[in-house]
């Protein structure tokens, strides 16, 4: 049974304190849809770029903003790694709407869309069934920082099936710890020979998706760790040792931080995009209206069935909604029948042009 063990210190409270003060003021952020579009795609290009990164992708964050909104397809290594990542960062607000489970076959389901066209298909999401260390190797020596205890898949299962129990489990521990947790428990596991750090960033990800922190939307978790990516590697393997209050401290400093440079970022779009909200007519769009949206913005169309799935609701009540939308001037409806479909306002325009 796995058991974390971790000091609940004064820092951590107060930290924890202020990444809910600052995600509270967030969300309050009155933004019309237009900029909170560009807000969320423009984060998921930068949580694209760090966690690349992080791992040594040398693309600068116009090379992946290039190759993830440009029509080639990616060629080099470096090109498919950041459009696998940016494509799994776009589908997980949708499985977490679904409440899809934090499991092994998830797991491997994500590891298989992370190196897709780069490993061989063999290796694609399959838990690892040999040893592997973390480390790196210098002109005179191998230098091994961590050595993953587990090392064929049976063993590997079960420690990481115990830790996704614990996930949905245990009642007393604040999600955001529990991610921070999660996060180096992953790390440590080591369950695939390449993918790790991406991975284990990627289901961090979606667990605060799951216990609705709307990371991308409001904020991303990588850019803090690329700043200093060896403090962030040598911090995450201080937890190696089994107490894990250091990296628990260092992983709410970097949402802290993150959430205030979202914060910044925003008050720069409402100011750079002044004159444009000014003499833009301000709609009011409410919560679920919102996440209808959303839902555009991960499909690119939807039909009424579509909302009728995601919300249980009847074909009535997905109509309304869509309807709302269309007349506060955010979606246009295509077709007048059973077969017809619903698209961004400002892409079907484009496609026009």
């Amino acid at each position: 049974m796995f058991k974390p063990q971790f000091t609940l210190n004064f820092r951590i409270l107060n930290i924890l304190g202020s990444i809910e003060r600052l995600y509270g003021k967030i969300q309050g952020e009155k933004l019309i849809p237009s900029l909170s579009m560009r807000l969320f795609q423009e984060n998921q290009i930068l949580a694209t770029h760090y966690s690349t990164s992080i791992e040594g992708n040398p693309l600068s964050p116009q090379d992946v903003t290039n190759v993830i909104l440009g029509d080639q397809i990616p060629t080099t290594k470096s090109e498919k790694e950041v459009s696998n990542y940016f494509n799994i960062l776009t589908i997980l607000p949708s499985y977490a709407r679904d409440r899809k489970p934090m499991t092994i076959d998830l797991t491997e389901e994500l590891h298989g869309k992370l190196l897709e066209g780069i490993e061989e298909k063999k290796a694609l999401g399959h838990i690892r069934d040999g040893g592997v260390f973390v480390g790196h190797q210098t002109k005179l020596e191998i230098v091994i920082k961590h050595n993953p205890p587990f090392h064929t898949s049976k063993e590997i299962k079960v420690v990481l099936d115990e830790l996704y129990v614990w996930m949905k489990e245990e009642r007393e521990t604040h999600p955001i710890l529990k991610a921070a947790i999660m996060h180096h428990q992953f790390a440590y596991i080591h369950p695939f020979f390449d993918g790790n750090g991406r991975l284990a960033r990627i289901l961090t990800t979606y667990y605060l998706l799951l216990e609705q922190y709307e990371v991308s939307k409001y904020f991303i978790i990588d850019d803090y760790y690329d700043i200093d990516r060896k403090l962030y590697s040598d911090v995450l393997h201080s937890a190696d040792k089994g107490d894990k209050t250091q990296w628990i401290e260092y992983f709410l400093e970097g949402i802290a931080t993150s959430l205030q440079a979202s914060i910044a970022r925003i008050d720069d779009l409402k100011r750079s995009n002044l004159d444009n909200i000014e003499g833009e007519k301000r709609v009011l769009v409410t919560p679920r209206e919102e996440e209808v949206l959303q839902i555009v913005i991960d499909k690119k169309a939807i039909k009424t069935s579509d909302i009728e799935e995601s919300f249980s609701v009847t074909r009535q009540q997905a109509h309304a909604l869509l309807a709302s939308l269309v007349s506060k001037g955010l979606l246009e409806k295509f077709g007048k029948t059973k077969t017809s479909y619903y698209k961004l306002l400002k892409d079907s325009k484009k496609e026009r042009e």
